[in-house]
């Protein structure tokens, strides 16, 4: 539950914990195994000494995941759990999912990171996978005619909004205007992420993207969803020093209590607010100060272990409703739309007038 003091940036390891937890929860360990149709033809040499190539990965995965949960050798126990996903993939065709390969590349390329600098390999690994997704679009001629979205919405998945909202509209109109919109938005964002300016934007324009078309379309895609949401936790400006907290204590005795509680690291340094000062909280990091309800959401979201309880209530819910997909949804939909318009800067708007 300690993520400061080693090699990487604190949110580089908790992207790097959480993606081992994913990918455990969803069977990865059990589906290490000899190659069988590998993509790389010379990895069937292996099969000469049936398990061994099994047992190998395995003890290396279990090998760096204790490390890298215990915090020695972070970097080079990510590297190797990277290796272990993607040498998983490459020995057997059945074992790939776009969903694990991005997180496997995003472990590897964790390991090539340090503390004193951007997760640059991150971000262009970001980079590469939306253009490239909208260039795999582009290139199709039914993504311009609108005829993969419209079979996939309508006769594969039986999707009521497009059911219902195509038959107001011209024929396949708004199945085109979906493919436009799908492999317009995937350009820009990988555009924006290549530009500092609008890196932040570009990763509110992700969030709310894939949660749109999470809503209307009511699936995750196996945990598509899952990884982006934790490998965007790179993309966070984590503070590089200690976090200091003017507050007023009678009002928030209790927020104080419990984010003391769950600073495993003790990055928060808390002061009684002085003097009589208008605000009832005050945030100062890396030089930059904050006031107010802005500050309470950098406290959050500086805080590990905020998204170690979302991650664990993610997979609880899921879990009680997984025979209830109707239900999970909803809770789901609900749950993500709570935290982007509290996150969002219009909520500071909007608390404001209240």
């Amino acid at each position: 539950m300690r993520f400061e003091d080693t090699p990487m940036q604190g949110n580089v390891l908790i992207m790097c914990k959480l993606l081992i937890l994913l990918l455990l929860y969803h069977g990865l360990f059990s589906k290490i195994g000899d190659p069988f149709v590998p993509f790389v033809q010379w990895l069937d040499i292996f099969n000469t000494i049936p398990g061994f190539f099994e047992l190998c990965l395995k003890i290396i995965f279990i090998v760096a995941t204790t490390l890298l949960f215990f915090n020695y050798w972070v970097r080079t126990s990510s590297f190797l759990l990277g290796c272990v996903v993607i040498l998983t993939i490459l020995a057997s065709r059945t074992a790939y999912y776009n969903h694990k390969l991005i997180c496997g590349c995003a472990l590897l390329l964790a390991g090539l990171t340090n503390k004193n600098q951007l997760p640059y390999f991150i971000i262009l690994q970001f980079v590469i996978l939306y253009i490239g997704a909208s260039f795999n679009k582009i290139l199709d001629t039914d993504w311009w005619s609108g005829a993969f979205m419209h079979n996939w919405l309508l006769n594969a998945r039986e999707n009521v909004f497009y059911t219902n909202i195509s038959q107001l509209l011209p024929d396949m109109f708004l199945a085109k205007a979906m493919s436009y919109m799908a492999f317009t938005t995937e350009f820009l964002i990988g555009i924006m992420l290549l530009i500092k300016r609008y890196r932040n934007f570009a990763v509110w324009f992700i969030i709310v993207f894939h949660t749109l078309l999470f809503t209307i379309i009511t699936i995750r895609f196996g945990h598509f969803l899952e990884s982006i949401a934790i490998i965007l936790l790179a993309f966070l400006n984590w503070p590089k020093k200690k976090m200091i907290i003017d507050f007023n204590p009678e009002k928030l005795k209790v927020f104080r209590k419990v984010i003391s509680f769950f600073d495993f690291d003790k990055k928060i340094i808390w002061q009684h607010r002085t003097g009589e000062e208008d605000f009832a909280i005050k945030l100062k990091k890396d030089g930059e100060t904050v006031k107010g309800l802005q500050a309470v959401k950098d406290i959050v979201l500086y805080t590990p272990f905020f998204y170690v309880l979302l991650f664990v209530s993610d997979l609880i819910i899921r879990e009680v409703f997984l025979f209830n997909w109707k239900y999970l949804f909803t809770i789901n939909a609900i749950l993500v739309w709570a935290l982007i318009l509290f996150f969002s800067p219009i909520s500071n708007k909007i608390f404001s007038r209240i």
